[in-house]
């Protein structure tokens, strides 16, 4: 496959795979435009939503975050092999579920307890 002939808004040369037969990626090609910006568009939404999020996030949550979207824009640019950007979101999931365990084990002792020091509680 043949690498994209757009320019980038940047200046530099788009390093995305060109589509089968045609000069261009996705991103870049006339045919695809309405699409195109439509993705940028919900992008930049999930991006904003990912910043309000991460606001709340735990420090090691965070670098993680930022590298699986780094891991997905060199998966877009076609400099990383989606099946290894694909595991790396499968770990990142199973921290997070990890991490959401332990945050309600740790309310959950905390209630417990508050229960057992409140007068009339009977176990």
């Amino acid at each position: 496959m043949t690498q994209c002939s757009a320019t980038r808004a940047n200046g530099e040369p788009c390093k995305a795979r060109a589509l089968p037969d045609r000069p261009m990626c996705w991103a870049h090609s006339p045919d695809h435009q309405a699409m195109a910006n439509e993705a940028r568009r919900k992008g930049g939404t999930n991006r904003s939503n990912l910043n309000r999020a991460s606001a709340r996030m735990p420090r090691d949550m965070k670098a993680l975050g930022e590298r699986i979207l780094q891991a997905f824009d060199r998966v877009e640019t076609g400099d990383e092999d989606p099946s290894r950007a694909h595991a790396m979101a499968r770990l990142v999931a199973a921290f997070v579920q990890l991490h959401q365990v332990g945050e309600l084990e740790g309310r959950l002792a905390e209630l417990e307890q508050a229960a057992t020091g409140h007068k009339g509680w009977r176990a």
